[in-house]
């Protein structure tokens, strides 16, 4: 099973988003995005790429053995709200997104609207919605308990 992420960049209202397959995770994607891809130059570099099968810390890398099989570039999006329109929480877990100097997340978020137990006929029906999007630094912060950080995201 894959942890499916988007990566997304906004420029000039509009947003530029790629698929990440795996490892879409904050211990791995939130981090090495925070990491080496901390600025706007390296976020829309690496969305311009092409979606990917994982990230990688460089972009030779990610060129070079990353790439999904279909190649398939960068999708943009009018505005932030039509973008939130189009994605969909069931299947994009994590969203990272490179806005006002500084990555954000967003999670997707799964509700159990039959109540624990209480469902007579059917499947058990869940509402999936995306949570507002936090600065990346403040969950890292929270999270990352391997390699601790300050609440900027630098570690400590």
């Amino acid at each position: 099973m894959s942890t499916r992420s988007n990566i997304a960049y906004v420029d000039e209202g509009a947003v530029h988003s790629i698929y990440c397959h795996m490892d879409g995770y904050l211990d791995h994607t939130g981090r090495m995005l925070f990491d080496h891809y901390n600025s706007f130059e390296k976020a829309k570099e690496l969305v311009d790429l092409s979606n990917i099968s994982f990230l990688e810390k460089t972009i030779a890398l990610n060129r070079e053995r990353s790439r999904c099989t279909n190649d398939e570039k960068a999708i943009h999006y009018r505005s932030i709200s039509s973008y939130m329109y189009h994605v969909d929480p069931t299947s994009i877990e994590y969203i990272y997104m490179w806005d006002k100097n500084m990555w954000w997340i967003a999670r997707s978020i799964a509700i159990d609207t039959w109540g624990a137990g209480k469902y007579e006929e059917g499947y058990r029906q869940f509402t999936c919605y995306h949570s507002k999007f936090e600065p990346l630094a403040q969950e890292l912060h929270q999270w990352d308990l391997d390699n601790p950080t300050d609440e900027q995201g630098q570690y400590v």
